[in-house]
């Protein structure tokens, strides 16, 4: 029985997609250590440390389906991370090739190398979701560009704004998003090879040479220096995602209170086998903002675990990543889960243009800012603030129309600004929003590079 969210058969679509199970389960993670051995000794070979023979039956061992009880069980009895499985190259191999599996370096050289590997699949998955939100944020900000609603300040009425307006807000926040995955991308995608200490010093003299070869094998940067207790990369790289989910849980906080029934100007899009409720069958829940605000949640939370591992001691520190194997994984599998969510959300959102207008029209105070600007060109901006906070607190207490109210205080001129929604520079706000990021998108392209 799985023991996690992640893994349910009943509950796993909400914490996790399809892909990022394959990718960190079992198999897969073995898979990608054996990649990364294969590398090494490929790259070995090519800089003549062990023999080209030796390379190519360890190369050939690619896609075999390892035994994983032999190799937990060499784990269990070894106490080492790794052993369990040389144990179980070895016997595949030659007796010369099985000597030069795992040739002269360290576990993190192995598993730091393949986490990368893992940031690049995250990564990658990541992109493709959050360039389809953008374009679909995009599209919502020009249809509706000039569609009037409620701007709110403080969970109160405001003055009028557009909902392109508010889309458009969505959109170049994810634009950011979208901007920090692409600047980071040269700096989280760093090849690991540091021996012991981080020093190659197995290798005497071939030690540079090797360590360009692994990474070149890899297609990962190599780096200046070893990194075994520099952890600022993974760091980053959460903190990243955790920014980009958090966009989105804006959104889905949005989303889920303009879909109160006292306001209705959005919902969610359901199908019709969709129950909100089994004791209220009126009920249209907002499942889906709901969970994307979760996953955030869990995903600051995440990010801030992995924001830890960046303290280690001296040359080597399991604390560090140890802990990045249980939460790096973790934060994958609900960043992408959120992004899935949230693509289905923005994509099919379902807009009431006509119950924006109306609510707007409702509130009775949609031309206070207009009206505020007019009145101080003739009373200051200060006398007539003061003027119109008294009217309208009047006329709520009373009853009274603010016409009534302020009879003899205002100019005809100035009455007319009381049937206007001015929505200000919103529209062309959200068309700079649309320009720009259709600029940068034609330079970035839709595959995170």
């Amino acid at each position: 029985m799985d023991a996690h969210l992640i893994d349910s058969a009943i509950f796993g679509h909400q914490w996790s997609t399809a892909e990022s199970r394959a990718m960190f389960g079992e198999r897969a993670r073995v898979a990608r250590w054996l990649d990364v051995i294969i590398a090494l000794a490929e790259a070995q070979a090519d800089v003549g440390i062990i023999p080209a023979s030796s390379a190519t039956a360890i190369a050939g061992l690619r896609g075999t389906e390892l035994d994983l009880d032999a190799i937990a069980e060499g784990t269990r009895t070894t106490s080492h991370s790794t052993l369990g499985l040389i144990q179980v190259l070895q016997r595949l191999l030659p007796t010369d090739a099985a000597e030069h599996v795992y040739y002269g370096i360290t576990v993190q050289d192995i598993s730091d190398t393949a986490q990368v590997l893992e940031i690049a699949e995250v990564g990658k998955l990541f992109w493709r979701q959050l360039w389809a939100i953008e374009a679909d944020l995009l599209a919502l900000a020009a249809q509706h560009r000039e569609t009037p609603m409620v701007g709110r300040t403080h969970g109160q009425p405001g003055a009028p704004i557009t909902f392109g307006f508010k889309a458009a807000t969505w959109a170049d926040e994810v634009g950011r998003s979208l901007e920090r995955l692409g600047q980071g991308r040269d700096r989280w995608l760093v090849g690991e090879l540091g021996g012991a200490v981080g020093v190659l010093g197995f290798f005497g003299e071939q030690a540079m040479p090797l360590r360009a070869a692994f990474c070149e094998r890899l297609g990962l940067v190599e780096p200046a220096i070893s990194w075994l207790t520099t952890r600022d990369r993974l760091a980053e790289f959460a903190q990243v995602l955790a920014s980009a989910v958090n966009a989105m849980a804006r959104i889905a906080n949005e989303v889920y209170v303009l879909a109160r029934a006292e306001l209705a100007e959005v919902r969610e899009p359901t199908a019709s086998t969709t129950v909100g409720s089994i004791s209220m069958p009126h009920k249209r829940n907002p499942e889906v903002s709901e969970q994307i605000v979760t996953l955030a949640r869990l995903v600051r939370s995440s990010a801030g675990v992995l924001s830890e591992t960046s303290i280690g001691e001296h040359e080597r520190d399991g604390r560090s990543w140890k802990t990045e194997w249980a939460v790096l994984p973790e934060l994958s599998h609900y960043a992408l889960a959120a992004a899935g969510m949230t693509r289905t959300l923005v994509r099919d959102l379902e807009v009431d243009p006509e119950r924006m207008l109306a609510n707007l029209r409702s509130t009775g105070t949609a031309s206070s800012e207009r009206l505020l600007s007019v009145m101080s060109a003739r009373l200051g901006k200060h006398t007539a603030q003061a003027t119109l906070q008294d009217a309208y607190r009047v006329a709520i207490g009373s009853g009274l129309s603010l016409t009534a109210v302020l009879e003899g205080q205002i100019e005809a001129g100035e009455l007319a600004e009381l049937d206007r929604f001015d929505t200000g520079a919103a529209a062309e706000m959200a068309d700079e929003v649309v320009a720009r990021a259709v600029r940068r998108r034609a330079r970035e392209g839709s595959s995170w590079r």
